[in-house]
């Protein structure tokens, strides 16, 4: 290999580097760049035996993704929390339901088998993307 040819390659996979190293990882760009809001319950939420801390959260991205991050409970043991998330206008009109994702099934759940044990729950869900802009509220029903 002569002299030039080295050194061009040479260059060229120096440019090549200093352009992967400047440009951000597809994933965290498309992450950085996503609206998303976040809907709160600063109350303990109960029903059955089982109930969810305060602090629940479901956060909705533009994009049309959701994730729950929320702590459970069961005082008895061998039981499931059962929540439906619905999606609510400024007039608290239902706009539609979260879905769990990769399923069309909105009924999420969270297995809570030993009594008194704290589960935290991560979840992910899906809904139309349009409706992001409209989603002013959230709205929960559970079952134990």
């Amino acid at each position: 290999m002569t002299p030039v040819r080295r050194t061009a390659g040479t260059l060229v996979a120096l440019a090549a580097l200093a352009i992967g190293l400047a440009l951000p990882a597809t994933e965290t760009a498309n992450a950085a760049s996503l609206d998303q809001k976040t809907f709160t319950w600063n109350r303990s939420m109960t029903t059955g035996d089982c109930s969810i801390v305060p602090g629940a959260k479901w956060t909705l991205y533009s994009d049309g993704t959701a994730r729950l991050d929320a702590t459970a409970f069961s005082a008895d043991g061998d039981d499931a929390w059962l929540m439906w998330a619905r999606l609510l206008d400024e007039d608290r009109a239902v706009l539609g339901e979260l879905r769990v994702s990769g399923s069309s099934s909105t009924k999420f759940v969270k297995n809570l088998p030993v009594p008194f044990r704290r589960y935290r729950w991560i979840a992910g869900g899906r809904f139309d993307p349009d409706l992001f802009d409209l989603v002013e509220h959230m709205s929960l029903s559970k079952h134990c």
